[in-house]
């Protein structure tokens, strides 16, 4: 039942945001309805988040009260301009064909535990509990998240209003977030092939294909039972080379998921622009997406906000210049890049990551880890590249003997250089470029465009990494994840566009994309058998915690906002500040690393003293040491759970029970309260 009503209260938006698309921005019925469910989403978080940071507590309500008014407005519209039910029903099978699948990949590994999704739960957690933006920082209380949380945000509303807990609501919303995704890849696929099977084409590639180094398990004897996905996801060494399948697999509900509707939205709706030429409503419309995708993941900016550029540019198949007929358009994306920014200027004026510059890489990529990763979308892109140099150059027997003399002396520099993958892919790169800015009306320009941003953003690594703190050795870790991810995605949108330029002949096609299917399908097979191979165990991310600790949690999630908590400190990626993250009632002290990630080292010497004090709270064997220690931290709560009954003497706790009142909320689990201690209270 909680499930249909999440159903029901993520598509009343819809209904507004189909309404908006198609009698606003111009869409038909099947791509308004499509990107309608993401459009409403938008619709209901946008005045709702703006009315937090205007500090009104209510602004659930307030969101709650555009999703009613999305909803009247829509079936007002569908009532009176009878859409295309048949266009509506094919794009809402989608949706849902989409996000069960995703949800039956979740169905055998539902725990919300391990790599970083207790931090993704603790985001989802603070915002259900928010009265304002930022939201708290769960894991340093009486601190705002000094992070990114905008993706999470446009299920808050929907989730406050069905009241299913985060426990069930995480794996929820990642099965949404497929749905959502898959949605747009069907439109943009749509418009980059021409037809509907190009729309599923982009849905298959860009969620569901697996690596090419599935297959290679496969060759190498190892069981499709048995695959080693996070090797395929570490394909590339020191480095992470995760893929969206993977992402959804794993069910890790970090930014860069959850900003990929945001950011093919933009680009769909760029892509409008593109063929009708600017509106204002088109390009405010294209700028609040951009501005939210923007806030959702910065890593997401620049190639969100470059492939809307392109749309708009050559989204009806000519490259306008700013020239006189064209300089509208460069306007228009000058406007989009600005308004943008102010559409989320409080995230950006209250968001102060500790950027260390952008260097040049010590380490690339082989040609072979590359082919291993996305081999199988980087065959079209090859066959494009080479059809579209030999036209180029003359597209007759002497043009085809300069582009096999061009290759010979690509293969030859790329050997010579040591660094291959960047001659490489810097040779395709400057064909694609050529190809997408040159010649007359041509109805491939816009996929030919988008798939060299694509390999723009395969070549990135290649050349310089953005610094941050992982040091020498780890270097190109999160550019090469953040780059192979986006770029998977763009190139899967002009997909049906690259087989079309890169094998006219329609066997060539076909065979080409038998080998493509090959070569990706081991992965979702090896993932979809799990399910029926293993024991199921259904939608409960919380499943694996101590019964003691879900009472600990529950409890929490009843205490007024503002209160805060002290629990058991340790490492990042593991069990620790669980109670935090889970309930988003926020931890005197969480995760220490990622507060150093997030802040930058000048918070050491804070986490440090807060870790020192939660030590004292609880290996204190006197009740009056640790009631100064608490007064000192502002905490409410201290909790005592199974973590920290494995980490402290029974006499320390039994010192920490003596200082307050001892709760006891069922299942073994324990919370001793602190009154007028609190943050809540000073």
């Amino acid at each position: 039942m909680s499930l249909l009503l999440l159903y029901i209260l993520v598509t009343l938006p819809a209904l507004g945001g189909r309404t908006l698309a198609v009698r606003v921005f111009g869409f038909s019925d099947g791509e308004g309805w499509a990107v309608g469910r993401t459009l409403g989403l938008v619709l209901v978080a946008f005045p709702a988040w703006w009315a937090g940071v205007a500090g009104l507590a209510g602004w659930q309500w307030i969101g709650a009260g555009v999703l009613v008014g999305c909803s009247a407005v829509g079936a007002v519209d569908l009532r009176r301009h009878r859409p295309s039910w048949r266009s509506l029903a094919e794009a809402e099978f989608v949706f849902l064909a989409a996000a069960s699948a995703v949800m039956w990949l979740r169905f055998v590994r539902p725990e919300i535990v391990g790599q970083e999704k207790l931090m993704d739960l603790g985001i989802l957690s603070s915002l259900l509990r928010a009265e304002s933006f930022p939201p708290p920082d769960m894991w340093l209380a009486g601190e705002t998240l000094p992070y990114y949380y905008w993706g999470a945000l446009i299920w808050t509303v929907p989730l406050v209003l069905s009241k299913i807990p985060p426990d069930f609501a995480y794996n929820l919303v990642v099965a949404g977030v497929g749905g959502l995704t898959a949605c747009l890849l069907w439109s943009l696929g749509r418009r980059a092939g021409g037809s509907g099977a190009s729309g599923w084409l982009s849905v298959a590639f860009g969620l569901f294909a697996g690596t090419v180094d599935g297959f290679r398990q496969l060759m190498a004897n190892r069981s499709i039972f048995n695959f080693d996905y996070w090797y395929s996801s570490r394909q590339v060494p020191d480095t992470i080379t995760e893929w969206p399948l993977f992402t959804l697999w794993l069910g890790d509900l970090h930014p860069h998921l959850l900003s990929i509707p945001l950011a093919l939205a933009t680009v769909l709706l760029a892509w409008q622009i593109g063929r009708t030429g600017p509106r204002i409503s088109l390009v405010v419309g294209t700028s609040v997406l951009f501005g939210v995708t923007w806030a959702a993941n910065p890593w997401s900016m620049p190639p969100t906000l470059v492939a809307a550029a392109l749309m708009i540019l050559c989204g009806d198949g000519v490259w306008h210049w700013p020239n006189r007929e064209g300089w509208t358009r460069w306007v228009a994306v000058v406007v989009v890049a600005v308004a943008g920014w102010l559409a989320a200027v409080p995230f950006h004026l209250s968001f102060h990551p500790p950027f260390q510059g952008v260097r040049t890489v010590t380490a690339w990529t082989e040609p072979a880890m590359l082919a291993l990763w996305g081999g199988a979308l980087l065959i079209p892109v090859a066959a494009a590249a080479w059809v579209l140099a030999c036209r180029m150059l003359g597209g007759d027997g002497r043009g085809r003997a300069v582009a096999v003399a061009v290759v010979a002396a690509t293969l030859v520099l790329a050997a010579m250089s040591g660094r291959p993958t960047l001659v490489m892919l810097a040779m395709v790169l400057v064909g694609l470029v050529a190809a997408a800015v040159t010649g007359d009306r041509w109805l491939s320009r816009p996929g030919i465009a988008l798939a060299a941003l694509g390999v723009f953003l395969l070549l990135v690594p290649e050349v310089v990494y953005v610094v941050d703190s992982y040091g020498e050795k780890l270097h190109r870790m999160n550019t090469v994840f953040k780059c192979y991810i986006q770029a998977w995605i763009v190139l899967a949108i002009a997909l049906p566009t690259l087989l079309r330029v890169g094998f006219p002949r329609p066997r060539m096609r076909s065979l080409a994309l038998g080998v493509m299917c090959v070569l990706a399908l081991p992965h979702v097979l090896g993932m979809a058998i799990q399910p029926v191979t293993g024991r199921t165990v259904g939608v409960d991310g919380l499943a694996w915690m101590d019964a003691g600790d879900r009472a600990i949690v529950r409890f929490l999630r009843t205490q007024p906002r503002g209160v805060s908590i002290v629990e058991a400190v340790g490492g990042a990626y593991t069990e620790y500040a669980r109670i935090s993250s889970a309930s988003g009632v926020p931890a005197f002290l969480g995760w220490a690393n990622h507060e150093l990630v997030w802040r930058g080292h000048e918070a050491t010497a804070l986490t440090d003293a807060r870790r020192g004090l939660v030590d004292r709270i609880y290996r204190s064997e006197d009740p009056q040491s640790v009631i100064a220690a608490v007064a000192e931290a502002g905490a409410d709560f201290v909790v005592i759970g199974a973590l920290e009954r494995r980490d402290f003497e029974a006499a320390h706790l039994d010192a920490l029970r003596a200082a307050g009142e001892v709760v006891a909320v069922g299942d073994g689990g324990e919370v001793v309260r602190f009154r007028g201690t609190g943050l809540s209270e000073t």
